[in-house]
């Protein structure tokens, strides 16, 4: 085997455990009871506050404390699931990526918040809305990377 095969190989296992992992990270805190769900987002929103304005962005919504870092993880970790995904389907090639990519973030946010259901947590639409506007991110982000690795690959072969 080819050290380029080994190292594309290894780069695709690589993304295949971190996809795992960031769909284990999803599901494992969908699948966590309210109350503990609520005194993790209160664990991590005390660390936050010195870095984001959380506390005041939910004092002006009338939420709960917590809301607005709970809203920023759904956004955020589809953001990551799609930057992953992408990734890993653009390494293999596959010819429908977006759509195929696009159709998978929009399956897991929904089967995301049908599993809470059964913890005694509510679903929201809401959630689903902001899992597919992060996951849109993602793929907007790593199509405009794409494109400015392919104008420096260009850049440097006019070289």
């Amino acid at each position: 085997m080819q050290c380029h095969e080994k190292t594309e190989k290894r780069r695709r296992l690589v993304l295949l455990a971190l996809l795992a992992l960031l769909l284990l990270f999803i599901f494992g805190n969908s699948l966590l009871p309210p109350s503990l769900s609520w005194q993790l987002t209160d664990a991590v929103q005390s660390a936050a506050e010195d870095l984001l304005p959380l506390e005041q962005a939910d004092a002006a919504l009338a939420r709960r404390s917590g809301y607005s870092l709970r809203k920023l993880t759904h956004f955020s970790e589809y953001a990551l699931l799609a930057l992953v995904l992408g990734t890993l389907l653009a390494a293999d090639r596959h010819k429908q990526r977006l759509p195929t990519a696009l159709l998978l973030g929009i399956l897991t946010a929904l089967l995301d918040e049908t599993v809470q259901r059964f913890t005694g947590r509510t679903s929201s639409v809401l959630d689903v809305w902001l899992d597919t506007a992060g996951f849109a991110a993602g793929l907007a982000l790593l199509c405009l990377l794409h494109r400015l690795r392919k104008r420096r690959q260009q850049t440097n072969d006019q070289s």
